[in-house]
């Protein structure tokens, strides 16, 4: 694991958006295989309208967190590829944490055995599951309330 003592999540504004975007597109060239034809454009349409939390370390953005605020609902949450475990989604979910008003909840592809791992790892468990959606999805929620100073 790197070390990320120099770490800095705060809002992402519109002029970190072409960096938030490559993050999307490497990231899902990589891990993402049921995606065909990522493209960067797709960052913008993905996260319209969501609050956006950047990442950086070392003066680069090294990763992002799309929220949904009406619904607590994280959408997008990506690390860029060579900064995967090290701690970086953990501090984005603590912060998303600390603004939330319910116990936060997301969609993670079934076949993404990655995320599905580091989500249980930071406590969300499975509350439903899609049945008819390509590519299947588990639908979770997050259980450390006592990480919520809202609620």
């Amino acid at each position: 694991m790197k070390s990320n003592t120099n770490l800095i999540v705060s809002r992402a504004s519109t002029l970190d958006n072409s960096e938030l975007a490559q993050i999307y597109l490497r990231s899902r060239i990589a891990a993402f295989p049921w995606v065909k034809h990522p493209q960067a454009s797709d960052f913008m349409q993905d996260s319209k309208n969501e609050l956006i939390l950047k990442a950086v370390l070392n003066n680069k953005i090294v990763g992002f967190l799309s929220f949904y605020q009406q619904d607590n609902f994280i959408h997008l949450l990506f690390i860029d590829p060579a900064y995967i475990h090290s701690g970086i989604g953990s501090q984005l979910l603590f912060k998303i944490r600390q603004s939330a008003t319910a116990l936060v909840t997301l969609n993670c592809v079934r076949q993404n055995n990655h995320a599905l791992a580091f989500y249980k790892a930071q406590g969300f468990k499975i509350i439903g599951k899609s049945l008819w959606k390509s590519p299947a999805y588990y639908t979770l929620q997050d259980t450390k309330k006592e990480d919520y100073p809202l609620l």
